[in-house]
């Protein structure tokens, strides 16, 4: 236990230049989706949903920027990782075992992605001057905690999949970045047409960013959604440490 919690905090400690830059990156992804869509939607929203345009997408932006953010972590770390001449025989010769090392990873990814959901939250909380409670904002943190989870396994999955079929993490990052936008960050998935909007609708990102936009704009928390989060989580942590199982055994 005291090998787990000492890795754990070696790990969590954060590379000064790093951190400062991933912060800068945050700050000003944050700013700059707020400007163009308030430039961009502000007077067209209103209009048809008549609502706050604030309100409304600040758990889009907020959602867009952490999850992403949260991909891109477990992605690049596991994409460079596999690429790590001897770093599996480091794993085997480690005094934990598998799954607690799998454990670290992915509470290390779970907790820099919390620190930006938060760092975005309050960014943009101070850019738009929007007005949201303190238990509805706890409430989409906690939320939003619970959905990062599936956001950093599939991250970690995803860059183990690049690895093996030589695909470069950049081009998978656009990709994700494509899929996520469309998933309610903007135009609620209800508005999309045929089968892809039904797909779009119950896609995982959609689910958990509209669920967002449910608890600060309308102040429901649906136990449904909360139920899909989280068994999809549950899902998810399984899946990529079975993928990280298997890759380490090569």
């Amino acid at each position: 236990m005291r090998n787990f919690i000492n890795i754990l905090l070696s790990e969590i400690k954060p590379n000064p230049k790093r951190a400062s830059i991933a912060v800068v990156i945050n700050i000003l992804s944050t700013l700059l989706l707020y400007l163009v869509f308030m430039v961009g939607f502000g007077h067209l929203l209103p209009r048809i949903l008549f609502i706050d345009i604030n309100a409304w997408m600040f758990p889009g932006i907020v959602g867009f920027v952490s999850t992403i953010i949260a991909f891109n972590l477990s992605l690049q770390d596991s994409f460079h990782s596999s690429r790590e001449v001897g770093l599996i025989d480091q794993i085997h010769s480690s005094p934990l075992l598998t799954y607690q090392i799998y454990l670290v990873k992915s509470l290390v990814y779970l907790l820099k992605s919390s620190g930006h959901l938060i760092l975005s939250s309050i960014v943009l909380l101070i850019a738009s001057g929007v007005h949201v409670g303190f238990v509805n904002l706890l409430a989409f943190c906690l939320y939003f905690f619970v959905g990062l989870i599936f956001v950093n396994q599939f991250g970690l999955i995803a860059g183990i999949i690049a690895t093996n079929l030589k695909v470069r993490s950049e081009f998978t990052i656009i990709f994700v970045a494509v899929i996520f936008l469309a998933c309610g960050v903007i135009v609620p998935s209800t508005q999309y047409p045929g089968i892809l909007g039904q797909i779009i609708h119950y896609f995982p990102v959609t689910i958990l960013i509209e669920g967002g936009r449910d608890i600060l704009v309308f102040n429901t928390l649906s136990n449904i959604n909360m139920i899909y989060v989280l068994s999809f989580s549950i899902l998810a942590y399984f899946a990529a440490f079975l993928t990280f199982k298997r890759w380490i055994s090569r």
